[in-house]
Formats: C-alpha cells, sequence, structure tokens
C-alpha cells in the first residue's frame, strides 16, 4: 500500500500496523484498502480531469507512465 501524506488514514497507521492488520486477516486491513484505493483513484482523475482542461495531457500521460515504470 502507497502511503500518502495527503490521504489521512494513512496518516492515522504505521505501516508496522497495517502490515499487523493485512498477517493477522483483519477486516480494518481490507476497509482501509478499499477506501486508500478509492482516493487515489479519484486522485488521479482529478489530475488527468486538469490536464485535459489545461491542454496538457500528453505532457501528464508521459510523466506519470515514466513514474510508474521506474516504480515497477
Amino acid at each position: 500500500m502507497r502511503m500518502s501524506l495527503a490521504f489521512r488514514n494513512c496518516r492515522s497507521f504505521s505501516r508496522a500496523y497495517l502490515r499487523h492488520l493485512f498477517k493477522a486477516e483483519e477486516m480494518l486491513a481490507m476497509r482501509l484498502a478499499v477506501m486508500h484505493n478509492l482516493w487515489f483513484y479519484n486522485t488521479l482523475m482529478e489530475r488527468i480531469r486538469d490536464a485535459l482542461d489545461a491542454g496538457e495531457y500528453d505532457a501528464f500521460r508521459a510523466e506519470y507512465s515514466r513514474k510508474v515504470e521506474e516504480r515497477i
């Protein structure tokens, strides 16, 4: 799970605690993961819309794709 300072639930729990929740198969782990993923995709779509409105989608896509490739 990618920790983001913008998502408040990510700041509320340590990575160690989140790992514990997943290892213990606690339902809270799944709930936090879903909330984080929804936040991530909503934020991504907002950035895409902003880039489209500004006419800078190609540059945004190139930069975002480069960052994704670096992490994989």
